[in-house]
């Protein structure tokens, strides 16, 4: 008779879990279950490291991407059947089609589903399968007039984690189906804290009592609303309400400036102190004319911006301006507000920048800035011990792109910044001349980054050599990932050539089926 001597399997500890999933990078949560000691894994675990194993360009930690879900589970069904338990968090992004694990397993109650659903061409529940209980945020979205109500009442009464649900069509919105959508609501999902109700058109309301109604509901947490646009003493009455409300966190605001102009109104009550998220974004079509085209946000909108902000408790802050507005009376105001973490600008004009240590996401795009405003914003980046996401992306239509001295003022920062920072980092920037490009390059050759930097760049204008310079610079890097914006596809096939001369991993991705393909060029293994 033989005697097995093995150690008898000794399994992590609960507090080991909590810590895997307190990791934001894949290559981390994977350096740490290659380092557990040998038979400490359970089946689940030993599935998630072989699964975090298969390729670094999978999308799977912390939150799991479906497409390279579904291509890991078409090589190794089993391996990713088991890992499923441990993933918190499933994004099926923007769906025109079904995807095969979705109907051919099933998940614990644990992890958390996320869908965009074009109804013009599936249905919800065709999408989600035997995931449709997991769905925790859903956004339908079609072109013509939906019945929101219907698919509340057929497809997500059985969802009973649903927490936040995005209703948008193109067509207008008409009084009955907004009406008969938050009944619906109410009704059949009550547990939905978060509602986003709009159209590409603009649509105009006779009535709220409906959304007076939901927002008296106690799980009542974050309203947007996008082109719903209420005539001036209903426009009183809801802001009134929302400003007194006890529960609501989050409020955005798109292209709804009469409710926004009676919120931020000096008669209207203070912002609630349980408000940590406050977003308003101008949105002017030509094909859409009414009043509020006729004044957009201003200097004085700034200032009662500044004075409704002054004494909340905002974790972030969005402004959005179609025509460029002067915020200076904002800027100073921020801070004063020491829990603000996301600040993010677009179309504004900033004389200056307050060092706001306490941000951890910078958003700034099509902005025109003074030069003393680009210093302070070069100094924030050397003295910030937070910030952690950076972003001054420009639209290529949008022609007043920031001079080649400011764009390198800002580079110059950027491995000092990169270099010191603990965690994974995000950079947008607009590269469109060859010294920017040089002064990139610099900068890069610089970092000394120990975390996953990605890299956004818009090249527009830019020549192919320069493009390929930008490439040929990620060899001397670690752990960086590049994604060039503005190449055209004869470009692209030059530039994936070069980058595999130069060692280098090519991948290439898609935010959503409608959206441009992405080419991301990664650090060489090393």
């Amino acid at each position: 008779m033989t005697t097995d001597n093995r150690a008898a399997m000794w399994p992590l500890p609960p507090i080991a879990l909590q810590i895997l999933h307190y990791l934001d990078d894949a290559d981390d949560a994977l350096a740490f279950l290659s380092a557990a000691p040998y038979d400490s894994l359970d089946d689940a675990l030993d599935a998630l490291r072989t699964l975090l194993a298969f390729d670094s360009e999978f999308s799977l930690w912390p939150t799991a991407d479906i497409a390279s879900l579904e291509a890991a589970y078409n090589v190794s069904p089993s391996v990713v059947a088991k890992a499923l338990p441990l993933l918190k968090k499933i994004d099926l992004g923007f769906c025109k089609h079904h995807w095969s694990i979705c109907h051919a397993t099933e998940l614990p109650p644990t992890t958390a589903v996320i869908a965009s659903v074009d109804l013009d061409v599936i249905s919800v529940p065709t999408v989600l399968g035997k995931w449709l209980p997991n769905l925790v945020d859903l956004k339908v979205t079609n072109l013509s007039s939906l019945d929101f109500a219907a698919i509340v009442q057929d497809s997500l009464s059985v969802c009973r984690g649903l927490i936040t649900l995005t209703m948008n069509q193109e067509e207008m919105l008409n009084q009955g189906t907004f009406d008969a959508a938050l009944i619906a609501i109410a009704a059949y999902c009550p547990q939905v804290e978060r509602i986003s109700v709009g159209s590409s058109s603009v649509s105009l309301m006779s009535d709220c009592e409906t959304l007076l109604a939901w927002l008296a509901l106690p799980t009542a947490r974050h309203l947007e609303l996008e082109c719903t646009k209420f005539a001036w003493e209903l426009g009183k009455e809801l802001a009134t309400v929302m400003l007194t409300s006890s529960t609501l966190e989050t409020l955005e605001l798109t292209g709804v400036s009469s409710l926004m102009r009676a919120i931020l109104s000096p008669s209207s009550p203070p912002l609630p102190p349980q408000l940590r998220h406050l977003a308003i974004w101008e949105l002017y079509s030509m094909e859409n004319e009414y009043d509020d085209t006729l004044c957009p946000f201003d200097q004085s909108d700034a200032a009662a911006l500044a004075a409704k902000i002054a004494t909340s408790h905002l974790e972030s802050l969005e402004l959005g301006s179609q025509y460029p507005s002067d915020v200076a009376a904002v800027i100073p105001v921020l801070q004063q507000l020491p829990t603000l973490t996301k600040l993010s600008l677009h179309g504004v004009v900033l004389s200056a920048f307050a060092p706001l240590r306490q941000l951890l996401h910078l958003e700034i795009n099509e902005a025109t800035f003074t030069d003393e405003a680009i210093k302070c914003l070069a100094v924030l980046l050397g003295s910030s011990p937070k910030l952690v996401h950076l972003d001054l992306g420009w639209d290529s239509l949008y022609q007043n792109f920031p001079p080649d001295h400011q764009v390198e003022m800002i580079l110059s920062a950027l491995p000092h910044w990169l270099s010191h920072r603990g965690t994974t980092c995000n950079v947008s920037l607009p590269i469109m001349t060859e010294a920017s490009a040089a002064a990139l390059i610099a900068a890069l050759a610089k970092t000394r980054n120990s975390h996953r930097v990605t890299c956004l760049i818009a090249t527009s204008g830019l020549s192919l050599h320069y493009k390929k310079q930008l490439v040929a610079a990620l060899a001397s890097t670690s752990r960086m990932a590049l994604c060039i914006l503005g190449a055209d596809r004869f470009e692209f096939v030059a530039l994936e050539a070069y980058g595999r001369q130069h060692q280098l991993t090519i991948a290439y991705r898609k935010e959503s089926t409608t959206a441009a393909k992405e080419c991301w060029f990664h650090s060489p293994r090393r």
